[in-house]
């Protein structure tokens, strides 16, 4: 993958600096009642459509490292298939293989006995068996546009319905990074079909089996999102994180798909 063939996805102040390869996604100073993002992806376009152009054996090698070990808001990179809307709704079964950071203000546990926020690799397979043909029929109801479905997602309700089925089936991996994130580091990922595999510093950190075999997108990210995820309707909630100094990520995409 070619960091110049990334599509740049800037909200409110957030903002790109280019060094040849290299990228520094910036977040700005940014209360609590808003939201920013410094992004780069390749799956969206101005008007909204969403294409996913990976499927497993992919393989990304990312130098990165961050302003700190205490960022506020969600930060990373790796492949998955943008499943909320901004207000949190969901539109697809959410999926990923990624690096993920998020701050304390979070509570997001998709796997036991690891904590709801910090750095990690991750897994998260929300249909792993067989279901292209479930995510889609979610996809073409959420296409339809009804006033209903448009008013569970604004009340949030199907969204804890897709978690409440999601953990049902759920394949889903995680380890908490021991790393220093604001020093360079070497991340890998290897996404197979039966296996995804993850490396810092050439050291693997996590095997995670039966990862998503559906299409999912590039990103690389910085914002000041918050979210808690549970099983229940009124415990799922996306929120926005009081910033209140610059925070940013910079990273070199040494191989990619």
């Amino acid at each position: 993958m070619n960091a110049i063939h990334l599509r740049r996805h800037l909200v409110n102040g957030g903002r790109i600096e280019r060094d040849g390869l290299r990228a520094r996604l910036i977040l700005p100073p940014t209360p609590a009642t808003a939201y920013a993002d410094s992004q780069l992806d390749d799956y969206g376009d101005p008007a909204g459509a969403r294409r996913f152009l990976h499927l497993p054996p992919r393989r990304l090698e990312v130098r990165a490292r961050f302003s700190s070990n205490d960022l506020k808001g969600t930060a990373g990179f790796g492949f998955w298939n943008d499943p909320f809307t901004q207000d949190g709704g969901v539109i697809d079964p959410p999926c990923s293989v990624w690096f993920f950071y998020s701050s304390p203000e979070s509570d997001m546990r998709v796997a036991r006995d690891t904590p709801g926020h910090g750095f990690k690799a991750a897994m998260l397979n929300s249909y792993p068996f067989a279901n292209r043909a479930v995510a889609g029929a979610f996809g073409l109801l959420t296409k339809l546009g009804s006033p209903v479905l448009n008013w569970m997602l604004r009340r949030r309700v199907l969204a804890g319905l897709v978690l409440s089925a999601a953990r049902a089936t759920v394949q889903a991996r995680e380890v908490l990074l021991d790393a220093d994130m604001t020093a360079w580091h070497d991340y890998a990922l290897d996404w197979r079909a039966g296996q995804a595999v993850f490396t810092v510093d050439g050291e693997i950190v996590l095997r995670a089996p039966r990862p998503p075999r559906t299409p999912l997108g590039f990103v690389a990210w910085i914002d000041n999102y918050r979210a808690t995820a549970s099983g229940s309707a009124s415990a799922y909630k996306f929120a926005y994180v009081d910033v209140t100094q610059e925070q940013w990520m910079e990273l070199e995409i040494r191989q990619g798909p």
